[in-house]
């Protein structure tokens, strides 16, 4: 039997530990590294091996995930004269899981090249729930031979993995998809904040709604949620704000308008700078709330 490849994340926050824990559990020899060294602490219990920096990380290890907060933390973790570029060699794998802009996943294929490793962009969808039980929903871009090797890899920490194309176009896949939750979600919050004023119950909505030709998982998990008040963060408002961001500025790049887009993000800097960013994205129907009054 051929042994498992060694793997590394780097990332210990709410999605990236999960990842960890499955290959941990799916026998991957496994690596973290996280800025704050204490975060790794639950993952070298559990029998993990813990990097000083993303460098010594991508040294010991056949591939490295990353899974960070946003554009900036990946190039840093990247290109820092500590970072993963400086230990990348032929055979060397790199698989993004984080969501940022399709340009900054091509800089960094074009660099590992330079040094004869791979690159896959591999962001994810399915929030903490999935990360748990690796059910996520992966989107890959890059060589669709390097998505076949990894496909072992990728299917420890989710469920499903498509391949979506070149580089670049699994990120811009992924902000697609954060876009239709960006409208999903305004619409259950902007609609449940009319019916309750109207006298309506949030489950009687629900119910109706997922009786119904629109209906939607997603209304019934983020829709519950509110209807118990239960705001634990599975998907930040403020990772939801960047994405958005990104999607935005995509767009502007192919000249395509996004006015509605535009108008829900202005709802989300409403709830960051009324200090909710850290919230789950459904506490934004709390700024809805207090424009109707209803605090």
């Amino acid at each position: 039997m051929t042994p498992k490849k060694s793997v590394g994340v780097a990332g210990m926050g709410i999605m990236g530990s999960r990842m960890a824990a499955n290959l941990l559990a799916n026998g991957h020899p496994t690596a973290v590294w996280n800025r704050t060294a204490e975060k790794c602490r639950p993952l070298l219990e559990k029998g993990a091996r813990v990097a000083v920096t993303p460098r010594e990380l991508a040294e010991t290890c056949d591939v490295v995930i990353t899974c960070v907060a946003d554009p900036n933390a990946l190039g840093h973790i990247v290109f820092a004269g500590d970072g993963i570029l400086h230990a990348a060699r032929p055979g060397f794998r790199l698989v993004d899981c984080s969501t940022v802009s399709p340009g900054l996943s091509q800089r960094i294929a074009a660099a590992l090249a330079t040094r004869g490793a791979e690159a896959l962009e591999a962001p994810v969808t399915g929030s903490k729930t999935g990360a748990e039980k690796g059910t996520l929903l992966i989107m890959t871009g890059g060589k669709r031979e390097v998505h076949d090797e990894l496909l072992p890899i990728l299917l420890a920490i989710g469920s499903k993995a498509i391949y979506c194309g070149e580089t670049g176009q699994g990120q811009t896949m992924k902000l697609v998809g954060n876009t239709l939750i960006s409208f999903m979600l305004e619409g259950l919050c902007e609609s449940l904040v009319v019916a309750r004023k109207a006298g309506l119950s949030v489950e009687t909505v629900l119910e109706v709604v997922q009786a119904s030709g629109f209906a939607s998982p997603y209304y019934a998990f983020k829709g519950g949620a509110l209807a118990r008040r239960d705001f634990e963060t599975h998907f930040s408002i403020d990772l939801l704000y960047k994405d958005q961001g990104l999607m935005l500025d995509e767009a502007a790049a192919h000249r395509v308008p996004m006015p509605a887009l535009a108008a829900i993000r202005e709802v989300l800097q409403s709830a960051r700078g009324q200090g909710l960013g850290e919230e789950d994205i459904i506490a934004s129907v709390k700024v809805l709330e207090r424009g109707a009054g209803m605090d």
